[in-house]
């Protein structure tokens, strides 16, 4: 009796954490949300686009790198292209100036890399 009142209580223990733990990610996403909107200023429903466009570049970026397939020029190419389309659809958002302060001045013109690189070869 008492093992298996142990094991019960051991099982609920189990299951309350695992069930907390499965709920982080809605609550980081949430979390996410709220600092895009503080910090651009700008509503819940553009910080969510946001969001999930930042998610979706993340998730294209991880899998170029884990694409043993690609050479390392192959694999800068695609990530200026996935580069391009996110600051893109991030200029169809937001102003340039909210933009500025999401997107890295490393990422904020790819175009220029290859402007300045033909600059240096002429």
């Amino acid at each position: 009796m008492k093992i298996a009142r142990i094991t019960g209580i051991i099982m609920m223990i189990l299951i309350c954490a695992a069930k907390s733990y499965g709920q982080q990610p809605d609550s980081s996403r949430r979390q996410s949300i709220t600092y895009l909107s503080q910090h651009l200023k700008t509503d819940t429903a553009t910080a969510r686009l946001v969001n999930e466009i930042r998610e979706r570049y993340k998730k294209a970026l991880g899998q170029v790198m884990a694409n043993g397939a690609l050479s390392e020029q192959q694999k800068r190419n695609a990530i200026d292209g996935l580069i391009d389309d996110k600051n893109r659809k991030l200029e169809q958002l937001l102003s340039p100036l909210q933009r500025a302060k999401i997107i890295p001045a490393t990422e904020r013109r790819v175009a220029w890399r290859a402007d300045s690189t033909a600059r240096k070869n002429n």
